[in-house]
C-alpha cells in the first residue's frame, strides 16, 4: 500500500490540537460521572444503584467494539469523515440521556453513545501522530493521556456540582462541546488526507490481520486491558461503595484531584519519555499503583470516616500511577507500527474500554463474598499480572524497533 501524506501543520495545528485534546478529554468526561450518579439516578428511576451498574457496560461495550474498526477505517478513508460521524452520533446519544425518564431510554443512550465515541476515540490519537513532528510524539501522547485522564477526575467532581441544578444539566453540556466541535470540522481547514491505492473491505481486514498476528501487539492491548483493572477499577467500586455514605460532592473532589494529579504525571511522563525512554515512567507508575493498594488494603472499612484520609490518598496515587502507565502504552501505540496507527490505536483503546465494561460485573463475586477488599485484592492480582504483561511487552518491542533503540531504553 502506498501513502501520499503531505504535511503543513503550521497553518492548523493549534486549533486542532485544541480541538483534539477537548474531545480526548470529553469521553472520559462523559463515561466517568456514572460514578456520582449512582444515588441520584437510581432514585430518579427508581431503581437500586446496583441496577445504574449496567450503564457502564452498555456504554463500554459498543466503545470497545467500534474501536477495534474505527481505526483502521480511518487509515484508509481519512481521520476527518470518521470523526464527523462519531460526533452526530454521540450528540444524538447526549440528547437521549437528557431526556431519559427510565432506565431502560437511558441505557440505550448509553449504547449509542459508545459507538459514537468509539469512531472518535482512536481516531484523536492517529490523527495527534498524524500531525506531530517525530521528535514531540511522545509528549503530544503524554498531553493526550492528560487530557483523558484530567476527564476521568473532572467528569466526577463537574457532575457532582451540576446535579444540583439536575443531572439532566450534565449531557446538555455535553452536547453543547459535541456540536461545536462538530461544526470545527465542517468548516475548518483539514489536514491533508492520506491517498491509498488500495481501498475497500479486503484492506482493511488485511490492515488488522497484519497487526493482531504481532505478539507485540497482542501483549499492548493485554496492558491495556490490564489498565482498566487496576486505577479504573479502583475508582469505580470505591465510589459506589460509597455511594449513600459519603456525599456526592466529596467524592467528586476526591476523583477530582485524582484526575488533575493523573494528568500532571501524564504530561510529565511524556517529557521523560522523549528524553530517557519508557522503563522509568513504567516502574515509577507500576510503584505508585502497588502503594495505592497497599493503603487502601490496610485501611479495612472505607466507609469508616476515621480513615478517609487514609482513603483518599490512597485513591489519589491510584490516579497517579493511571496518569503513568496509560501514556506509555499508548505511545507504544504509535510507535510499534506507525503506518497503521488508526489499526493500533483502535486496538489499544479497545483493550482498555472492554476491561473497563467487564470490570463492574467480574469484580462483582468479589464484593459479594468479602467486601471491598475483596475487590481490591482482585485488583492486586491483576496488578501483578500487568506488571508481568508490561515487562514483557518493554523487552520485545524494545527488540523489534532497534532504531527507537534510544528511545525505549
Amino acid at each position: 500500500m502506498n501513502h501520499n501524506i503531505q504535511k503543513d501543520p503550521i497553518n492548523y495545528s493549534k486549533w486542532l490540537e485544541f480541538v483534539i485534546f477537548l474531545l480526548f478529554l470529553l469521553g472520559p468526561l462523559t463515561g466517568n460521572i456514572i460514578n456520582v450518579l449512582f444515588g441520584v439516578l437510581s432514585s430518579y428511576f427508581h431503581v437500586t444503584p446496583d441496577n445504574i451498574l449496567i450503564a457502564i457496560p452498555a456504554f463500554m461495550f459498543p466503545f470497545a467494539i467500534t474501536q477495534l474498526f474505527s481505526g483502521a477505517i480511518s487509515d484508509i478513508k481519512g481521520r476527518i469523515p470518521v470523526l464527523i460521524v462519531g460526533l452526530i452520533l454521540f450528540a444524538i446519544a447526549m440528547l437521549t440521556a437528557a431526556l431519559s425518564f427510565n432506565l431502560e431510554m437511558y441505557i440505550i443512550a448509553n449504547i449509542i453513545g459508545g459507538i459514537g465515541f468509539g469512531f472518535i476515540n482512536p481516531v484523536l490519537i492517529a490523527l495527534m501522530a498524524d500531525i506531530a513532528s517525530p521528535p514531540d510524539l511522545a509528549k503530544k501522547m503524554g498531553y493526550l493521556s492528560a487530557s483523558a485522564n484530567l476527564g476521568v477526575g473532572l467528569g466526577p467532581l463537574i457532575a457532582s456540582q451540576m446535579i444540583l441544578i439536575g443531572w439532566q444539566s450534565i449531557y446538555i453540556l455535553f452536547i453543547a462541546i459535541t456540536c461545536s466541535c462538530l461544526i470545527y470540522f465542517f468548516i475548518a481547514k483539514r489536514p491533508p488526507k492520506k491517498i491509498s491505492k488500495e481501498s475497500g473491505i479486503s484492506t482493511f481486514l488485511k490492515q488488522i490481520s497484519i497487526e493482531w498476528r504481532r505478539l507485540v501487539v497482542f501483549l499492548m492491548i493485554l496492558s491495556a486491558f490490564l489498565i482498566a483493572y487496576t486505577y479504573i477499577a479502583i475508582n469505580i467500586w470505591t465510589s459506589k461503595t460509597l455511594s449513600h455514605v459519603v456525599n456526592e460532592s466529596l467524592i467528586g473532589l476526591i476523583l477530582g484531584l485524582a484526575g488533575v494529579g493523573a494528568a500532571i504525571t501524564g504530561v510529565i511522563t511524556g517529557s521523560i519519555t522523549k528524553r530517557k525512554g519508557v522503563k522509568i515512567p513504567l516502574i515509577t507508575g507500576l510503584s505508585i499503583l502497588f502503594c495505592s493498594l497497599g493503603i487502601l488494603l490496610v485501611i479495612g472499612d472505607i466507609t469508616n470516616p476515621e480513615v478517609f484520609i487514609f482513603l483518599a490518598l490512597g485513591w489519589i496515587l491510584a490516579g497517579f500511577s493511571g496518569g503513568i502507565l496509560f501514556t506509555t502504552i499508548t505511545y507504544y501505540s504509535q510507535i510499534l507500527s506507525p503506518e497503521r496507527r488508526g489499526v493500533l490505536a483502535g486496538s489499544l483503546t479497545a483493550g482498555y474500554f472492554t476491561g473497563i465494561a467487564l470490570v463492574p460485573t467480574t469484580l462483582a463475586p468479589f464484593s459479594n463474598a468479602f467486601g471491598i477488599s475483596g475487590v481490591y485484592i482482585a485488583i492486586l492480582i491483576a496488578t501483578v499480572f500487568f506488571t508481568i504483561v508490561t515487562i514483557l511487552l518493554y523487552i520485545l518491542a524494545k527488540r523489534i524497533i532497534p532504531e527507537r533503540g534510544k528511545i525505549l531504553h
